[in-house]
């Protein structure tokens, strides 16, 4: 395929280095030093601006199928998919960074008359991820598929966990719950009956809502119930959306520390139920009389990624259970969770993975992206063709897992004897490797 990205910036350049190798990439920018960024990759970079009629015509938009458009400038990304539109027919997809260009949806909003297929808020995905983990006790990650009908959850096992207790087989997890993946030094794959969970393993749990309700008693038990205290440090466009959501959560008592006394006024108004505080989350004599280190749960979204981790060091060394960072460069992701952080988590992360599975993924459906990229939970419809068997006998790919099996409005967490039919919807846990064999697997007509 013939994709054309207009910016070269962090989301620019991820998305020419996932794509370069299997399709033609072109990449333009404004700015003549970014192409030393794309010189070890395949990639054609064009000098110039993505609402130039002749940069486009030059990148060959008239045979294009993609255009992205990732520049740090809205208005900029809207016009430039507009031109696209107006020069070729390719799908396009807009990165914006403000609620009034998102319209209604997602997925095309009121950006539709510009010609614009899918309008992509990486931090407004940010906020909702990082509510759906607040909520969860001891939950390092929590995603809802299905309209709720299933859950998913991870958690960083300790040396008390009972889970650790006998190999898989034996754990006789809650009927409804399924461990579709561990991560041990560094590598993520799916489980078999024989693993044996280890103190530091992630593991992720997928399953219906009664099933992982038993799942959280099981992995930390004593938990939940009472309120749950939760501080944000930063009152940017995140740590706004973040507060907004979490005020609907009657069991949360919220405070957000912002330090510009303007922000702080603004903060207040648009808040109901949220104490707003003037002062510096970098600040550790500002955060002792606060008393900070009795929160719950503290998240840092400030724009800074050297910021946003002094503030969440501090907020451990002051002994908050639980710490979600927002990170800037995905380069640092690693990094983060190496000094400490519970959850560290980046919006422009999540915004590659989910334009990237657009680009690639075919008929299915991208869900989550889990562990910064390397594993995803996607849906597809199985082919008509496929003849039907009980999952012990589908070969699939190594490290890919039937977590759900959607029947009307029914989740089956399905059992080696459960039976995939032809056209059943399925919810595929996968490493990022093992997706398109397993997408191949059942929706290819020979299946």
């Amino acid at each position: 395929m013939r994709i054309v990205i207009a910016g070269g910036g962090q989301v620019g350049s991820s998305l020419a280095r996932a794509l370069a190798a299997s399709h033609e990439v072109f990449v333009i920018d404004h700015d003549p030093d970014v192409a030393d960024v794309f010189q070890s990759m395949d990639v054609e970079f064009l000098a110039g601006s993505g609402t130039s009629e002749e940069v486009l015509t030059r990148a060959g938009i008239d045979r294009a199928d993609f255009f992205v458009a990732a520049t740090g400038l809205d208005e900029v990304n809207i016009v430039a998919c507009a031109l696209a539109n107006r020069l070729g027919h390719p799908q396009t997809i807009c990165l914006v960074s403000r609620a009034e260009f998102l319209g209604t949806s997602e997925h095309g909003g009121g950006l539709g008359a510009f010609g614009i297929n899918r309008v992509v808020w990486p931090e407004a995905q940010l906020a909702a991820d990082i509510e759906r983990i607040v909520t969860v006790p001891g939950a390092i990650d929590a995603e809802v598929f299905a309209g709720g009908i299933v859950r998913l959850l991870e958690y960083r096992l300790d040396e008390h966990s009972p889970l650790t207790a006998t190999a898989l087989g034996g754990l006789h997890l809650p009927r409804g719950s399924l461990i579709v993946a561990v991560k041990r030094g560094g590598r993520i794959f799916v489980p078999r009956g024989t693993t044996r969970l280890e103190a530091g393993d992630k593991v992720v749990v997928m399953g219906t809502p009664d099933a992982m309700h038993a799942v959280e008693t099981l992995v930390h038990p004593g938990r939940g119930g009472g309120h749950l205290h939760v501080t944000i440090i930063g009152g940017g466009d995140v740590g706004l959306q973040l507060a907004q959501r979490l005020e609907h959560v009657p069991s949360v008592n919220l405070r957000i520390l912002e330090r510009d006394a303007d922000r702080g006024a603004l903060l207040a108004a648009s808040l109901t139920r949220t104490l707003v505080l003037n002062g510096d989350g970098t600040d550790l004599e500002f955060l002792e009389s606060e008393n900070v280190g009795r929160s719950d749960v503290l998240v840092s979204v400030i724009d800074n990624d050297e910021r946003n981790l002094l503030a969440s060091l501090l907020g451990r060394q002051l002994g908050v259970p639980k710490v979600i960072t927002r990170v800037g460069r995905p380069a640092n992701l690693r990094l983060f969770e190496r000094v400490g952080i519970d959850v560290a988590i980046s919006a422009r992360g999540a915004a590659v993975a989910s334009i990237l599975h657009q680009i690639t993924g075919g008929a299915s459906s991208l869900l989550a992206v889990v562990e910064h990229g390397e594993a995803r939970v996607f849906e597809l419809t199985v082919s008509p063709t496929f003849v039907a068997r009980p999952l012990k006998d589908v070969g699939t790919a190594e490290d890919a897992i039937v977590a759900a099996i959607l029947r009307g409005d029914r989740a089956i967490v399905p059992r080696g004897d459960d039976v995939v039919r032809a056209a059943d919807r399925i919810l595929i846990f996968s490493t990022q490797a093992a997706a398109d064999r397993v997408r191949q697997f059942f929706t290819s007509e020979s299946a």
